[in-house]
């Protein structure tokens, strides 16, 4: 069993500490025209193409898709050519563009949709559609070409999971493969990079794919990270240029971008992650990397962007929010990203429309910057991160954890750090609940500070066995078990044995896993015989046991077999009178006890057999959730009851 808890390392923008710029803002276009979509957003990716010396923005939008001139941007900013969708209106909530040549490829994820090529050889003038086909797609969600290898993929289409076009001929696009298929069971793909036919797939929950894909008719998957720290929804990634490191978009409120060591794919690891040191909503989209520069469309928290220099010390350079709303925790704000060659960034907010942004200056790395800002840890026990000390510090830097919570003990490798340097930071968590902790960084001109916010859990609250009560007599021989939950989503093991005290281990004869607070025991006991049971919860940083009672079975003196056969409980809910009707009347008296949802018996009547329904009187208990019991000499119902007035 894992022995830990989750220590969650969420750095706060403290005084000091991001030291991210804001990058201008050189053009903002928004068409109220547009119709929102059901998210409230008429607006969705973003591309970038350069024709005829000139750089070009596309951004797609639930009518179709629009093209900006980027070396002309004036007051009134506008786009100089537009293509209509094959499906337009609010019914599409996605779709996704990007460029060969001179040909722009189009697809939606919802309607009546196809595949598009635009040809934009003319541009500033004007946009072509020279294609319009659902013969091998009428929806996907997301397009990647390999340029190198003119090679156009789908993902997440209808009735696919990914297909794969030669684009040998731009305006004729032809089939090579379609997945899952015999060869490979792809699983669904929401978004892919490839690059030298090497494919990284982003495959929602169950993490990375990479496929070499060199033969289409007989692919081979080469490599897959399925469990990471961090792990959500697998939504998009991009591969760094100089092919050593990936970096992924899980499209989970809470989680961090991470980047992934991919030098071998047989053992691909996080090795680093990064956030916007936003509010706990806070939700990553896409992502794309330009000299050691990383571009994220941050939903709530607009343009993000870190440089990854050094990817185990990834630094939050500059941040620009273009969403006015709060976060939440839902979709809204800045969907996509594209880098042009020049430097200049550009954003599709979903919500607001096309963002044009001036090459960024880089600040001075005057602070201190962790590797993680996730660590697993158990209460009592420590673990370790690194933090890079900012090369731009003017000298020795003294650093200090003044300002760390109590129930946190933090120890430094040292105290004292030159620009540059690494430094180890032991944490041991001494006691539940939310903590801070602090490090101070000073080299006597420049004081820098991060705030790392931490949530302790420790050992799982213990159940609380209620029924059979402890010391209870005269117990039927297949005792129906009630427990309190301390934790109503953790699993819970009932077990049950011969003996007591410190011997009830070595005397166990049954037990069973549940999640749920009650089971009817399916096989029969001994009479008159003493047993012994608890709830074990099982919890990630270990167990905790309930305490033990102790309860003994009755002595049957006489039989109250009945058949087994279809029993019928009505009305439910109930207010006054419940009735019990029976296939067959049982020949011998039935044994009926109520338990109320805590578990405790409240109440006990034996009716009389030969009768085919009974007639129970409800009137006299509280309204609330009960559990009926019916039995003979064993169990043959048991059935939860409303009792509503």
């Amino acid at each position: 069993m894992k022995k830990c808890v989750l220590l969650f390392l969420l750095v706060a923008p403290i005084w000091g500490f991001s030291q991210a710029v804001t990058p201008t803002l050189l053009g903002h276009w928004h068409d109220e025209t547009i119709i929102p979509a059901f998210f409230a957003n008429p607006y969705h990716d973003v591309w970038g193409i350069t024709l005829h010396e000139t750089e070009y923005g596309i951004i797609t939008s639930t009518r179709g898709v629009h093209v900006f001139d980027l070396d002309h941007i004036s007051d009134n900013f506008e786009p100089v050519a537009s293509g209509e969708g094959t499906d337009q209106g609010n019914i599409i909530s996605h779709r996704d563009a990007k460029t060969y040549q001179h040909y722009l490829y189009c697809v939606a994820d919802e309607g009546q949709s196809a595949l598009q090529i635009f040809d934009l050889s003319d541009l500033p003038n004007s946009i072509e559609m020279v294609y319009e086909s659902d013969e091998f797609v009428r929806t996907a969600h997301n397009i990647w070409i390999d340029e190198a290898n003119a090679r156009l993929y789908l993902a997440g289409g209808n009735g696919f999971t990914l297909r794969v076009l030669s684009l040998e001929n731009p305006e004729q696009p032809a089939l090579l493969a379609s997945f899952p298929n015999a060869n490979l069971q792809i699983p669904y793909v929401h978004d892919l990079y490839v690059q030298d036919n090497i494919g990284f797939l982003s495959v929602a929950f169950e993490g990375l794919w990479v496929v070499d894909f060199n033969d289409p008719a007989n692919v081979a998957l080469v490599g897959t990270m399925t469990s990471y720290p961090q792990q959500g929804y697998n939504h998009s990634g991009w591969l760094s240029d100089d092919g050593n490191y990936f970096y992924l978009c899980d499209e989970t409120h809470g989680m961090d971008v991470k980047i992934v060591d991919v030098q071998d794919f047989l053992e691909m690891r996080v090795v680093s992650t990064m956030d916007a040191q936003s509010a706990p909503t806070q939700i990553p989209h896409n992502v794309i990397p330009q000299d050691d520069l990383l571009y994220v469309s941050y939903y709530y928290d607009g343009l993000q962007v870190f440089d990854v220099s050094n990817p185990e010390f990834p630094r939050r350079v500059a941040a620009y929010d273009t969403y006015n709303g709060p976060d939440e925790d839902y979709f809204a704000g800045a969907w996509g990203v594209y880098v042009m060659p020049s430097g200049r960034s550009l954003i599709s907010d979903m919500n607001s429309g096309f963002y044009v942004f001036d090459v960024i200056d880089l600040p001075p790395n005057t602070s201190l910057t962790p590797n993680s800002t996730a660590i697993d840890l158990c209460v009592n026990q420590s673990t370790t991160f690194s933090v890079l000390v900012g090369e731009d510090f003017s000298g020795p830097v003294s650093i200090t954890t003044a300002g760390t919570d109590a129930n946190l003990e933090v120890q430094l490798s040292s105290n004292s750090a030159q620009p540059g340097e690494v430094l180890e930071v032991s944490v041991t968590a001494l006691a539940e609940g939310f903590g801070q902790m602090t490090l101070n960084a000073d080299d006597g001109t420049t004081q820098s500070q991060i705030s790392i916010t931490s949530s302790i859990t420790g050992l799982p609250p213990a159940a609380t066995p209620q029924a059979p009560g402890d010391g209870a007599v005269n117990v039927l021989l297949s005792p129906f078990f009630f427990w309190t939950n301390g934790n109503s989503m953790l699993s819970k093991r009932l077990e049950l044995s011969t003996l007591g005290g410190s011997d009830f281990e070595s005397g166990v004869f049954y037990e069973t896993s549940q999640v749920t607070n009650s089971h009817a025991l399916p096989i029969e006991l001994d009479e008159n015989t003493t047993y012994y049971w608890r709830i074990v919860t099982n919890g990630e940083c270990g167990d905790t046991f309930s305490a033990i009672s102790s309860f003994t079975t009755r002595m049957v003196s006489s039989s109250y077999e009945v058949a087994d056969q279809t029993i019928e409980v009505y009305p439910n809910p109930t207010s006054e009178k419940l009735f019990i009707a029976f296939e067959n009347a049982p020949t011998q008296p039935v044994i009926i006890q109520w338990y109320n949802s805590a578990g405790v018996l409240v109440k006990e009547e034996q009716m009389s057999g030969l009768e085919s329904v009974l007639e129970l009187a409800t009137e006299t208990l509280p309204q609330g959730l009960y559990w009926l019991r019916l039995s003979g000499n064993g169990v043959i119902k048991a059935e939860r009851i409303v009792i509503e007035r």
